[in-house]
């Protein structure tokens, strides 16, 4: 049973991770491309319109890749030829890419965010209208992913949501796509601790890996064809041993089955565990998400521990029943604690801290609980929530409130530090991760107990304001906000920095009923107050 509930936590880990990359793609796409506004009282309301003007689109992409930074490609494929993508390189360095339809060249700029002087790094030919992604889309007529291919920019596998757009009057105006890079599920796979000689895999019902913690190269090209490696096909014996049972077990049963088995593998001493489960959405994604463990290794370190908590058992036993019943409590409450706390994580709801203070297996457990839980839900850099956990958090009390009709009012603000760039690009990136992390300290000595501080990636941060229902009051915690960012903060050899913010904020239910509404409202607002502030030093 531990042996099995470990293999189940691994692929709960790995699930996570890949449900995490597709939601991006989704969540980033939507923000491109709004679906329907479904009102209060189930009517649907025409979607936001999609933009004319290639400012308005060049604006579009832009709020969705600052909305969600981790998603790897945002792009618009136009039925004229024209073509628009944003790619985030790292912190405040992009990749904007036009296409020049007289020339038929996509023209790649360096740049170094919103509004920013675009530099031309090369000019490659291109045509949007003739790839998997523009072609599935406009075929489908709905929210589709490409077949994986090769991106020439990354040499990896990556994978493309697109969505077509259409006029008022139906016609098309061409394909929104949000593509993700499958390397980075492989990179998670590598560092996963699957046993000593376990391996977890991704792979296509054909059997084509999309990751491996084996670090396999995943594909190569034959007379300029894509060859994609199969799991059959591996360097590990453990993959190549399971792979054909679990296709077979997917092709007789239903997407929502799981596969756990223990079976004898060539070459492997003993019986290798295997677990799989179908990973599968609307748009078209199948992946089967595995992983195999020989059981000698979970056996041989756990037979000697056995052994001995056997015989001190029975001593105690022996000695005293009452020792033992308050052992045997302890034990089963502290284990009730790692399980309750499991599940609230799973729905969304604020972490408490677990008071297992014990030196055996289960206090390592629970340190080891409690250490994932913080590099889950905590940005490294700064200390504060990371975007996923908020979000999590705030639909975990939305939930809530609709359950126990209790009313709910809270407002989302989002902070953009102004001038940080400049500290950034003269004086190092040392001092500006210290720029950061005092800001997200100042913001944080602003909050009050309820509320939540996240940063949503470089020098963008989101904060959750519980209780706040009008505008007068988010005002007024806006400008609170501002006195505590613009203190100085001591940098290298006495230098003395000094930011500011732009701020946007959207209040619940009046500017929104999801989070992903009042994330779009509060980051346009955001933009906004940035363009006047930009206006206010001009004319200063």
């Amino acid at each position: 049973m531990l042996s099995q509930n470990a293999l189940i936590d691994v692929m709960n880990r790995v699930n996570q991770t890949t449900e995490r990359q597709l939601f991006a793609a989704h969540a980033t796409l939507n923000v491109i491309a709004p679906k329907k506004i479904l009102t209060p009282e189930g009517q649907q309301r025409a979607n936001i319109p999609f933009p004319s003007t290639m400012e308005g689109r060049e604006e579009r992409l832009w709020i969705a890749t600052c909305l969600f930074p981790d998603n790897s490609f945002v792009y618009f494929g136009g039925a004229d030829g024209s073509f628009l993508g944003i790619q985030q390189l790292g912190t405040a360095r992009y990749q904007l890419s036009v296409r020049d339809s007289l020339r038929n060249m996509n023209n790649i700029y360096d740049i170094n965010g919103p509004g920013e002087k675009p530099l031309l790094r090369s000019a490659v030919p291109y045509e949007p209208r003739s790839r998997a992604w523009y072609l599935n889309a406009v075929s489908e007529k709905r929210e589709t992913w490409s077949p994986v291919f090769s991106d020439y920019r990354t040499k990896t596998l990556a994978i493309a949501l697109s969505k077509p757009v259409y006029r008022q009057d139906g016609e098309l105006l061409g394909v929104a796509t949000s593509s993700i890079f499958l390397g980075r599920l492989g990179e998670f796979l590598s560092t996963l601790k699957v046993g000593e000689n376990g391996i977890a895999f991704i792979m296509e019902p054909n059997g084509e890996l999309i990751a491996s913690s084996a670090r396999d190269t995943l594909f190569s090209f034959n007379n300029e064809q894509l060859v994609r490696l199969k799991a059959a096909g591996g360097s590990s014996p453990l993959m190549r041993g399971v792979a054909a049972d679990i296709q077979a077990f997917f092709r007789t049963h239903d997407a929502s089955a799981r596969y756990f088995n223990t079976a004898s593998v060539t070459g492997i001493q003993g019986k290798v565990m295997v677990s799989a489960n179908m990973q599968h959405d609307s748009a078209g994604i199948n992946w089967i998400v595995a992983a195999a463990v020989p059981s000698n290794d979970y056996y041989g370190s756990f037979t000697g521990s056995v052994y001995q908590t056997l015989l001190f058992g029975v001593m105690a036993v022996a000695i005293t029943f009452l020792l033992g019943f308050v052992i045997l409590r302890r034990v089963l409450r502290d284990l009730r604690a790692l399980t309750l706390a499991a599940t609230r994580i799973g729905n969304g709801e604020p972490f408490t801290p677990l008071e297992i203070n014990r030196n055996d297996e289960i206090g390592q457990l629970a340190n080891s609980f409690q250490e994932m839980e913080r590099n889950l839900h905590t940005d490294r850099l700064t200390g504060v929530l990371n975007r996923e956990s908020l979000i999590a958090q705030i639909e975990f009390r939305l939930r809530n409130a609709s359950q126990t009709n209790t009313p709910l009012h809270f407002a989302l603000m989002f902070i953009d530090l102004d001038k940080f760039k400049t500290i950034n690009d003269h004086f190092g990136h040392d001092e500006g991760d210290k720029v950061l992390i005092e800001a997200a300290m100042q913001l944080r000595e602003a909050m009050r107990k309820d509320d939540a501080v996240s940063r949503f990636g470089g020098d963008e941060f989101m904060i959750y304001l519980h209780g706040v229902s009008s505008t007068t009051a988010a005002d007024a915690i806006a400008e609170k906000i501002k006195q505590f960012l613009r203190r100085p903060i001591s940098g290298r050899n006495g230098v003395a920095y000094h930011i500011d913010a732009s701020i946007g904020f959207a209040i619940y239910p009046e500017d929104g009923l999801d989070v992903e509404t009042l994330l779009r409202v509060s980051d346009h607002r955001m933009f906004e107050n940035k363009r006047a502030n930009r206006r206010e030093e001009m004319d200063d």
